[in-house]
């Protein structure tokens, strides 16, 4: 399903109200937009199916990552990878 939403935004034709919607997705989703363009994120997403599923599947992905617990790094992890990198 995803690759098919991929698919979907990747199309050269797409609506100008997809784009908008594609392009303000986070914002949308962080409830960082004004009250007029988040209605009009909200009124396009009722009635697009693609758009609104690329919309669920972000808001599941963010909370899936926000569920997961985060673990401290090793104390020299960051000077053992410069280590490696400059190796490669």
């Amino acid at each position: 399903m995803v690759s098919r939403i991929a698919g979907f935004f990747r199309r050269n034709d797409m609506d100008p109200d997809c784009t908008e919607a594609r392009e303000s997705s986070s914002d949308f989703l962080d409830e960082d937009l004004d009250e007029s363009m988040a209605s009009r994120i909200s009124e396009h997403l009722g009635r697009c199916g693609p758009c609104n599923s690329f919309i669920q599947t972000m808001k599941a992905t963010v909370a899936l990552l926000r569920a997961t617990p985060q673990e401290k790094a090793p104390p020299n992890f960051a000077e053992r990878l410069k280590k490696r990198i400059e190796e490669d």
